[in-house]
């Protein structure tokens, strides 16, 4: 069974609904809870992606996100020892910089958890 995905918006529609946009390209826009919460995705070729929003406080609203892709055909042992997807990334900065590439990384280097930190930047050194 395959769950129903919400509607398509452009990023117009979206904007209007009060979520940000990024790229020009039908937007779902969903509203994650506090409490934490991992949101599934795949795509037409199968290949899956799980985007879950972590809390450091039971009942909080999310304060991380952690992205793993699935379906890279590569593991390397987590921290309990099971295995872990891993898979490459790139940073994208400043003028389209790139500092940080993993393709450049040994197999046992490379990530399987991106974890984005949802909270302000620090003031600037």
């Amino acid at each position: 069974m395959t769950p129903p995905n919400p509607p398509e918006l452009t990023p117009t529609q979206a904007e209007a609904a009060g979520f940000r946009t990024f790229n020009e390209c039908p937007h779902l826009a969903i509203s994650i809870p506090n409490g934490g919460c991992t949101i599934t995705t795949r795509d037409h070729a199968g290949r899956a992606v799980t985007f879950h929003f972590g809390v450091y406080r039971e009942g909080g609203p999310p304060t991380f996100l952690d992205i793993q892709f699935h379906d890279s055909g590569s593991t390397v042992p987590d921290g309990a020892g099971k295995p872990a997807p891993i898979f490459d990334m790139l940073t994208i900065s400043k003028g389209g910089a790139h500092h940080y590439d993993s393709r450049q990384l040994p197999h046992d280097k490379r990530p399987s958890i991106a974890c984005i930190l949802l909270e302000p930047l620090s003031p600037q050194r």
